[in-house]
């Protein structure tokens, strides 16, 4: 090939500075200006380009200057190069020549455009086929944005922005979507949907084309090609979609076959129909189903693709490119699934005027997932002012739709100003493609030299029979609770219901301190008070069973574990058992009795173990106790009668429950909307598992995870999701089931806020699942946070 000689007007831009790579890598003279420095540039020079910071009218005679649809003809390089005849090229022409001899494959679309092209790069270089690409975003993988591969195929993102997309002739293509944008080009709908039209029909190969059946305008144009999508009309469809830790997984039904659990290291619906597309056309070409699989697993992002940037005192901030109305609600959507209940801040940078006008009424409506929006200065990104269209008039109009949650902060402060609208835990993205990705950095480093602290209370003791355990639990949240990111206060409240407060609670209490005076003093309502959000770490009766939760709601303060209505139901295990059966989740056959009807008549029980058809042996439970206290087994009437009258001096309600024979699951739960199931644990004790077997000297062996069948293990996560949303829990629970000899799993009770001790198996259960117990702690935190969040939405309607 002959050597040539190249200047970019614009070099560090990321599509110029990807075609330049190119050039370089096939062994061409690369020079180029810009504006100013920026890391891109400095990479370039290492790989051996030019550079010249600023614009200057000496152009190298015996170069061809490329130049890009935003560098406008008065810029004195593009002028100097034309008025000495100097060769012109636009980027899209320069893309086509090197694209000669290759089989292109282009992916196009308002959106999508960057994230799809380098997956479907990723997944031919997983495949070994080494394909040339030109990519819209830095590859977190590869470090690159472009590359000349030895292989057949060349992928490239056709900018549809200023028609240059009509300019190549393709082998294959992906249309993403098409909504109105670039309108000052386009002009009107009528033109853009002919160009995408016409875009269509220049693909080579109809059944290498995939476009996407959900998208409105596509199906209208009806392209000849694959359809793709969730629709049910489409012929390669999504289903089964769930977001997990890691991304998404789904099924793909395509041509008579389906393709089951395809994971992809992404986040959100719009990324699974961008992994579907890539899926389609990569098995099109006869890419082996491994390799895809292998690199959707693998994908690592591109920049400014929902990317972390970094993290401090738990605050995690994410850089986002977009700036178009639905770019921006999928990106929150899919940044609502990665981050879940955390507080979700969006800082906003408007990108060009003419788009602000385009899409005036539309930008309020794509920050629904947000839970507090910042609006800066619009970014002109070279375009002339556009009277009316000012970030105030802008400001104005999405606060009729966002309200409070809105503010505006000038991009000149934003860095230092936002830091007072920031907590810990929070989630926050900077958006657009402006230069609005700058201000990441500086905002985390100045957070992390002023972040606040969250004031924790976390209560324990009580007046249940378990005061103990709940010292031991309360114990292990406060040595989980960080001291850099949490101040706490720890309350006691003795036996007799009296509370105390300050660092040696736990100790006075484990003492057997006893208050003299009020219960309840003013003074300790003062200290509640000023907590951020409360750990009623209780057990039992009159703290775990809504009685503490009434009184922090009362007092309007954020708490861990479930609401009133969930605790209670959750306490009462006859109340759990018929929610459990109204929601077809099996349960062992059991009765229900009041002390009241036991002592006046006693054999009231035995009849209606006998109408039930309860079979004995039978264990005999008190309904609101837990960690087996007062439980016992009964193989005769007369066993019965005995165990009742022990379980009536700890409760005034009972159960009697037939015996399942088999393992007795402990599961773990914790999440308010997005429900997080652990592996489950198996008692490894046969029998009564009583008080001493959990909390002795010598507790009984957890086994994590529990030795059953894959079956019978996704068998019991998915009837403990079911139980949980069933019961209404939020926060935390623990849920236990026993599977019988036949490996049918029956529902056993709910405890809202089990054990929490080193010997417990909550905290084990999500250790096995990638949880510390401070991380366990933090989670605890902010979905108490999150909760307190919606309750004051709803207050507030």
């Amino acid at each position: 090939m002959k050597k040539e000689s190249y200047h970019f007007i614009g070099l560090g831009g990321i599509g110029m500075s990807a075609l330049a790579r190119i050039l370089l890598q096939h062994g061409h003279e690369v020079k180029g200006s810009d504006a100013q420095e920026s890391p891109l540039l400095h990479q370039l020079q290492k790989e051996g380009a030019l550079v010249q910071i600023g614009h200057k009218e000496e152009v190298s005679p015996h170069a061809t200057v490329i130049y890009s649809t935003d560098i406008k003809e008065h810029n004195i390089e593009f002028l100097a190069a034309k008025k000495r005849g100097v060769p012109l090229l636009h980027r899209s022409e320069l893309l086509d020549r090197l694209m000669k001899g290759k089989k292109a494959l282009l992916v196009t679309g308002t959106h999508g455009k960057t994230t799809t092209a380098a997956l479907l790069s990723s997944t031919l270089l997983e495949a070994g086929l080494d394909p040339s690409f030109v990519v819209g975003g830095i590859l977190l993988s590869t470090q690159c944005n472009g590359k000349a591969g030895k292989g057949d195929f060349f992928v490239a993102e056709a900018d549809e922005s200023d028609g240059s997309f009509l300019k190549s002739l393709s082998h294959g293509a992906i249309v993403t979507n098409l909504e109105n944008d670039h309108l000052d080009y386009w002009q009107n709908e009528k033109r853009l949907d002919e160009a995408f039209g016409q875009f269509c029909s220049q693909v080579g190969h109809g059944e290498h084309l995939f476009w996407c059946k959900d998208d409105e305008r596509l199906s209208q144009i009806k392209p000849c090609g694959v359809s793709y999508g969730f629709s049910e009309s489409a012929e390669l469809k999504i289903g089964n979609y769930r977001a997990v830790e890691t991304g998404a997984v789904f099924d793909l039904l395509w041509q008579g076959e389906r393709y089951e659990k395809v994971e992809i290291a992404l986040f959100g619906k719009h990324n699974a129909l961008n992994a579907c597309a890539v899926f389609g056309l990569s098995r099109s070409l006869g890419v082996p189903e491994e390799a895809i699989r292998k690199a959707f697993q693998n994908f690592g992002g591109t920049q400014r693709r929902l990317e972390l940037k970094g993290e401090a005192h738990r605050l995690v901030l994410f850089d986002d490119y977009a700036h178009h109305p639905t770019e921006i609600s999928a990106t929150l959507c899919a940044l609502r699934d990665r981050v879940r209940e955390r507080r979700l801040v969006a800082i906003f940078q408007p990108h060009r005027f003419t788009r602000v006008r385009d899409q005036w009424s539309l930008f309020a409506k794509s920050f629904e997932e947000a839970d507090e929006v910042i609006l800066t200065d619009i970014y002109g990104s070279r375009e002339a002012k556009i009277e009316g269209i000012t970030t105030e008039k802008l400001y104005d109009e999405m606060k009729k739709t966002l309200g409070e949650k809105l503010r505006y902060l000038p991009r000149e402060t934003l860095e230092t100003e936002c830091l007072s609208l920031l907590q810990p835990l929070d989630a926050v993205i900077t958006l657009g493609a402006g230069d609005i990705t700058s201000a990441g950095s500086a905002i985390l480093e100045n957070f992390a030299k002023r972040a606040p602290k969250i004031r924790v209370g976390v209560l324990c003791g009580g007046t249940s029979v378990e005061h103990e355990v709940s010292l031991r639990s309360g114990k292990t949240v406060v040595e989980g609770l960080d001291p850099a990111i949490y101040d706490v206060q720890l309350f006691g409240i003795d036996k007799k219901g009296h509370w105390l407060a300050g660092s040696e609670a736990i100790e006075k209490l484990e003492r057997n301190w006893e208050g003299k005076e009020e219960p309840l003093s003013s003074q300790i309502v003062e200290e509640l008070n000023r907590c951020d959000v409360c750990v009623p770490v209780f057990h039992g009766p009159e703290g775990e069973d809504g009685v503490m939760q009434g009184l922090l709601e009362a007092m309007q303060i954020p708490y861990v574990g479930c609401d009133v209505p969930s605790a209670a139901l959750c306490m009462n295990k006859a109340w759990t058992k018929q929610i459990a059966l109204l929601h077809n989740i099996p349960t062992p056959p059991f009765v229900e009795i009041d002390a009241v009807s036991f002592r006046r008549d006693p054999s009231k029980l035995l009849k209606k173990i006998d109408e039930r058809k309860v079979r004995y042996p039978l264990y005999i439970k008190p309904a609101h106790l837990g960690s087996s206290i007062g439980v016992c087994r009964a193989v005769t009437p007369e066993e019965v009668i005995r165990g009742a009258k022990a379980a009536f001096e700890f409760d005034d309600y009972l159960i009697a429950e037939q015996e399942i024979i088999g393992c007795e699951l402990e599961v773990a739960v914790l999440g308010n909307d997005y429900v997080r199931v652990a592996v489950p644990a198996q008692v490894m004790h046969a029998g009564l598992y009583t008080y001493e077997d959990k909390y002795g000297n010598k507790p009984s062996e957890k086994r994590v995870p529990a030795p059953i069948s894959p079956t019978a293990m996704m068998l019991i996560r998915e009837l403990t999701e079911r139980t949980y949303r069933a019961l209404g829990c939020k926060g935390l629970a623990r849920v236990d089931f026993f599977l019988d000899r036949e490996g049918h799993p029956w529902l056993n009770e709910v405890n809202p806020f089990p054990g929490f001790t080193s010997a417990s198996g909550y905290p084990k259960m999500f250790k096995a699942c990638g949880l510390s117990i401070p991380q366990l702690c933090d989670e605890f935190i902010l979905l108490a946070l999150h909760r307190s969040r919606r309750l004051a939405e709803i207050r507030g309607r």
